[in-house]
């Protein structure tokens, strides 16, 4: 069995953030975990791999992770989480569903690494990262420096998932951004009323998935695995 190459090319991106200065200032404890994952890779096993990439990936998208008070009092006002990583099959998933015109969105997006990654490894027209957190996006935007992702393809949006338009989306990508409580459901089933009415061809790849309920018949579901679950929408 060898190294994927869509997981090698994540592996190289996430070591390209591990080693960089600006990136070890902010986060303490990178270098051994960068030291693992460069002799897994040396090692040539994919078996060794794996677990090494996840360790680092989980330390890079929880930097920067805090909230002014002003922020946690609407996060929490929504039953919302905090930011959670999504893992890797999201990533290995999504080549199908990316094109060179894509415009796509993370509904809490947190430090943006999800759509980070996504956008260098399937370049698309624009990536919209969507986060209640001014913190997390400013370590999101030390990411895409590092990476040398240009302004126009990433765009910062400092609000709350419901409130921003996705009328130009045609891919999305959250992780459960609330609760499957009554405030919580109050969410998505917004979400759902503001997909609902748009209509151009729309693609979702829900994590933990408690938004699938509130879809219309206008959406299927064309993959689960108990983790990651993609709706489509013609």
């Amino acid at each position: 069995m060898m190294l994927t190459d869509p997981l090698l090319a994540v592996c190289r991106i996430l070591l390209t953030l591990g080693k960089s200065g600006p990136v070890r200032k902010t986060i303490p404890g990178l270098a051994p975990l960068v030291g693992d994952l460069e002799r897994a890779l040396a090692g040539g096993d994919p078996e060794c791999v794996e677990g090494p990439a996840v360790a680092l990936y989980s330390l890079l998208h929880q930097a920067g992770g805090t909230y002014a008070a002003v922020e946690r009092e609407r996060l929490d006002a929504g039953d919302g989480y905090a930011c959670i990583a999504g893992g890797f099959a999201p990533l290995l998933q999504a080549a199908p569903f990316i094109s060179p015109e894509t415009i796509s969105a993370d509904l809490g997006a947190g430090n943006g690494l999800q759509g980070i990654l996504l956008q260098r490894l399937f370049p698309h027209r624009q990536t919209l990262q969507i986060e209640i957190s001014s913190a997390m996006i400013q370590m999101g935007k030390i990411y895409q420096r590092i990476l040398g992702i240009e302004d126009d393809r990433m765009v910062w949006v400092h609000g709350d998932v419901a409130e921003v338009s996705l009328d130009g989306v045609d891919f999305i990508y959250l992780y459960r951004p609330a609760k499957p409580s009554a405030t919580g459901d109050g969410l998505y089933r917004r979400l759902a009323r503001k997909l609902a009415v748009i209509d151009h061809a729309l693609v979702i790849f829900s994590i933990a998935d408690c938004l699938g309920p509130h879809l219309d018949d206008s959406f299927s579901t064309v993959y689960a695995d108990g983790h990651l679950t993609c709706f489509r929408k013609k």
